[in-house]
């Protein structure tokens, strides 16, 4: 009976330390996030369908669609100052499949025009790149007597708060990019805001200046319907490379337009780089450089940090104007 018991405590250790033996199982790793993008993307407008920021969306997106191999749709979220489609993607997740298509404006002017926004615009979305740009043309009526900004400005200080100039609406950049030429040559113009176009009333002479971007400017200027005085971008249009900038005669007074991308913030960073050098490849394109030339705009390309140096630069200037002015929109 000892024998036996002894036999049975040497099995019982042996078994004991074979167990101990025995390599502890491995946790089971944790699956692999599926690599960005494996499923449809959101391109958010907040415009109408059929303006030119939308038309650009959807070229945008035929393109990013046939390079990412995957679905990349448009969503149109227009209203209240672009407010709406902005909030949609700020509020959305983070994963880079919901993506804002706009201009500057909902980060540049909006917020100091309304006393609450919806969104945090440096905080609640990550610019991705600025991927297009383009000024307006000054133009006027046939009938008034100048030919380039020297002589309306001219014109303006001998008549204070005559000459008259149409706007997109109060706030809108066709506006600010007025007060700014005022406030550059100390001169008083009359804002006539309206609700849609107003090239028909400068045609017919209701009104004396338009404020117009090349798409609907350059038709009407080669038509002879109307002259143009002056471009607002950094260098002179290519479409009509004798007419010139108004920073020519007023260094640093540049007023453009651009179009850029935005993601929620918290996007992981390679997601944005993706995207980034995505939509880099498609603006290089030839037929998106066509669409871009024949809407008398200029391709960029900058990187987040560069976009962000650009979005914090033009909303100091165009803050401080709207305070110094007094606008607001509600």
């Amino acid at each position: 009976m000892k024998r036996i018991h002894t036999l049975a405590l040497v099995c019982a250790a042996g078994m004991a330390c074979t167990a101990m033996a025995q390599p502890q199982s491995q946790p089971q790793s944790q699956p692999q996030a599926a690599p960005w993008p494996h499923r449809a993307i959101k391109i958010v407008t907040p415009t109408p369908p059929g303006v030119g920021s939308d038309l650009f969306a959807r070229s945008y997106a035929e393109q990013l669609s046939r390079l990412l191999k995957v679905p990349v749709i448009v969503e149109n979220k227009p209203g209240a100052l672009s407010t709406i489609g902005t909030d949609a993607v700020a509020k959305a997740a983070p994963d880079g499949y919901t993506v804002l298509f706009s201009t500057s404006n909902p980060f540049t002017m909006t917020p100091f025009l309304l006393s609450k926004l919806p969104y945090r615009p440096t905080e609640d979305l990550v610019p991705v790149t600025q991927a297009l740009k383009g000024g307006s043309f000054i133009v006027a009526n046939n009938a008034v007597p100048a030919r380039n900004a020297d002589e309306l400005v001219a014109l303006a200080r001998r008549q204070p708060g005559h000459v008259s100039f149409a706007s997109y609406g109060s706030g809108s950049t066709s506006h600010l990019g007025f007060e700014l030429l005022q406030e550059a040559a100390s001169v008083q113009m009359l804002h006539v805001p309206y609700k849609q176009g107003a090239m028909p009333d400068v045609i017919g002479g209701q009104v004396m200046l338009g404020f117009e971007p090349p798409i609907s400017a350059l038709p009407n200027i080669k038509a002879g319907r109307v002259k143009a005085l002056a471009y607002t971008g950094s260098q002179r249009s290519p479409a009509l490379p004798d007419v010139p900038t108004l920073a020519e005669r007023y260094p640093g007074l540049e007023v453009s337009t651009w179009l850029g991308f935005w993601l929620p913030a918290r996007t992981p960073s390679h997601i944005v780089e993706r995207l980034g050098q995505a939509i880099h490849t498609v603006t290089r394109s030839p037929e998106m450089a066509r669409q871009i030339a024949d809407a008398g705009l200029e391709p960029m390309g900058t990187g987040p940090e560069d976009t962000r140096a650009i979005i914090e630069r033009e909303a100091a200037t165009m803050g401080r104007l709207i305070k110094a002015k007094g606008i607001r929109i509600d």
